[in-house]
């Protein structure tokens, strides 16, 4: 039976996705209190009372439209081993609470490496969805993962030579690294623009850090690296069970040379360990990671740490209403091909304001 909960079970609810097989902080109620321009629904599916699949299903009325697109980041998830039985008869059930609830559209991205379940949810309706996202969708298609679960004097020994040295560089040149608040979010405001505007990646506003740190609580942990008062390098990292993601993280180019970004991942690993995170997840590499990729040098410094790249099923979407989903299809790139270029102009006029000023 799917069941709707409240407010006061969320924490039993989060517990519950952070001891699953597969958890993921993206399906938490905690971090859907972070989106405020999307209203977060959390559903168990049980059996006899025991919970079998959680999911988080967030709803946004698109513009000019009177129903909602519903999309369940890295969802469902399958609370034990023996969930996947019940899953074509939980999702008939939630496409049709979503139905109820004004849904013409749902989207889910799990986490899931099985292909035998993505063929599954094609079964049950859900089509795959194309996209030319550098990285595979909204959520990565692949990332690599580093297990962490040996003693820190091992783990470091277990990577190759070269990582070592330059996870030590750093410190041997006077950088240190500490654990920030809310106050430091200057500091990873400073690194994230410089990394955006290398890698035209979109920035968001300070508020929306400051709300992140105050959503996770001890779930996440910002990192800064500084040479005396000059910052160098900071991340963002979550925990949710056993799993650890570099969520959010970046360098002032100009300091490159002092190698501070792989002693913060270092320092990240070692934060994860401390909340008992047996793994690392580096949070995406780009679909293309040829050599002539322009994201080729994020996938190589990834892909050096020693981790194992794990590729996801992917995007899939399910049309709950037909004409309106059909409707959304064709139009809807449109907007977004829109939105895009506005929001490019608008980083360039920024830019320019502040050029003139400097």
């Amino acid at each position: 039976m799917l069941r709707l909960i409240g407010p006061e079970e969320t924490g039993r609810f989060d517990d519950l996705i952070a001891n699953s097989p597969d958890p993921d902080f993206a399906q938490t109620a905690a971090w859907a209190s972070l989106k405020v321009s999307w209203q977060p629904l959390h559903y168990l599916y049980e059996r006899d009372g025991c919970p079998l699949v959680a999911v988080t299903v967030w709803l946004r009325k698109p513009p000019l439209l009177p129903y909602y697109l519903a999309y369940a980041p890295r969802g469902p998830v399958l609370l034990t081993d023996q969930a996947e039985d019940v899953l074509p008869e939980f999702l008939t059930e939630l496409e049709q609470e979503l139905r109820r609830r004004r849904a013409f559209a749902f989207k889910i991205d799990p986490a899931w490496t099985d292909e035998l379940r993505a063929a599954q949810l094609q079964v049950l309706g859900f089509r795959p969805v194309k996209t030319d996202h550098p990285f595979g969708g909204t959520q990565p298609k692949l990332t690599f993962r580093l297990d962490i679960s040996a003693e820190p004097e091992a783990l470091l020994a277990s990577m190759s030579k070269k990582i070592r040295y330059n996870i030590r560089y750093p410190e041997k040149k006077g950088v240190t690294f500490r654990q920030g608040t809310k106050e430091d979010i200057p500091y990873l405001m400073a690194v994230l623009k410089d990394t955006s505007r290398r890698r035209n990646f979109i920035e968001r506003g300070p508020e929306y850090y400051e709300r992140l740190l105050d959503a996770m609580g001890d779930k996440a942990s910002l990192i800064i690296a500084m040479q005396g008062e000059q910052v160098l390098a900071a991340g963002i990292t979550i925990v949710c069970g056993r799993q650890a993601w570099a969520v959010y993280g970046g360098m002032l180019r100009e300091f490159s040379q002092l190698r501070a970004y792989y002693g913060l991942n270092w320092h990240r690993m070692l934060w994860a360990k401390s909340q008992g995170a047996t793994s690392f997840d580096f949070f995406g590499v780009p679909v293309d990671h040829s050599e002539s990729s322009p994201l080729y040098g994020l996938y190589q410094f990834k892909k050096s740490f020693g981790g194992d790249l794990v590729e996801f099923v992917g995007e899939f979407e399910q049309p709950i209403r037909p004409w309106l989903y059909w409707f959304w299809q064709r139009f809807s790139p449109v907007a977004l091909r829109v939105w895009k270029w506005l929001a490019a102009r608008l980083r360039q006029h920024e830019r320019k304001a502040e050029d003139e000023i400097k």
